[in-house]
């Protein structure tokens, strides 16, 4: 199936590595310009070098408002607009909420949540411009269980926010062709994941997925290169689980 993103530009950010960087390698892969946002100026520079020239990194601060406008004015700059956004940028807290900070909640909350708010909004001007944009937001299975197989509450708050974000975007720029989409992966293997199990705790974790296995991260990235195609035109305000059936449990 032709996707036609031939020449779309795309923002992933978090393209440092995990799922970021599988999307922005999908990208690559059907013809898009994929600029690689990351706040680590290494994984950013790393990950873009593997994909050639059609990917640029971009050291970005998602958390940081006028940082985000700057990325994306420099992106319309160079490339005369920019076709799709995907908020893959997250940190993840694990543990009890009691042993969780105020700090703890803060950043969670600044990168999960107003990042997307942040990086959504910068996109807005270059998009309604042209009548014509997708936006794709990672959410998680999170969202439904107010915390996950190891996120906790402070991730699953953030992640369910993402939800009611991409609702209210998607219904006030369907209008302008503009189309917003959330996926909810459940647990995928990446380095972030792979750090916060052990053992015992990933043999759990697969016990509850009824596929019995991890999610991989170019799982997530097939489906947002659909969201991100005119395939999908008709698909807005979804949220769309990418979980191996681990909500039907």
């Amino acid at each position: 199936m032709d996707l036609n993103l031939q020449g779309k530009v795309a923002l992933v950010t978090g393209a440092g590595g995990g799922i970021g960087a599988a999307i922005a390698a999908a990208l690559v892969a059907e013809g898009g310009i994929v600029y690689l946002g990351d706040s680590n100026a290494n994984s950013a520079v790393r990950a873009a070098a593997a994909l050639g020239s059609a990917a640029r990194p971009v050291v970005m601060d998602v958390g940081d408002a006028q940082a985000v406008l700057r990325v994306v004015r420099g992106i319309v700059d160079d490339q005369g607009r920019i076709d799709i956004l995907v908020n893959n940028a997250g940190i993840l807290k694990s543990g009890p909420v009691v042993d969780a900070s105020i700090d703890d909640w803060d950043q969670v909350c600044r990168i999960n949540l107003s990042g997307v708010y942040y990086c959504s909004k910068a996109v807005l001007a270059p998009m309604l411009e042209r009548r014509s944009g997708k936006i794709i937001n990672i959410a998680s299975v999170s969202a439904t269980k107010g915390g996950g197989a190891i996120g906790n509450v402070l991730y699953g708050a953030t992640k369910a926010g993402v939800v009611a974000l991409t609702r209210g975007f998607a219904r006030e720029l369907a209008p302008f062709g503009i189309n917003v989409n959330a996926i909810a992966p459940a647990v995928v293997d990446t380095g972030m994941t792979s750090s916060l199990l052990t053992p015992e705790s990933r043999r759990a974790v697969i016990a509850a997925i009824p596929l019995g296995r991890l999610a991989l991260p170019a799982e997530i990235a097939q489906m947002a290169l659909i969201l991100a195609s005119d395939v999908a035109a008709y698909v807005t305000g979804e949220t769309i689980a990418v979980d191996g059936g681990y909500l039907t449990k």
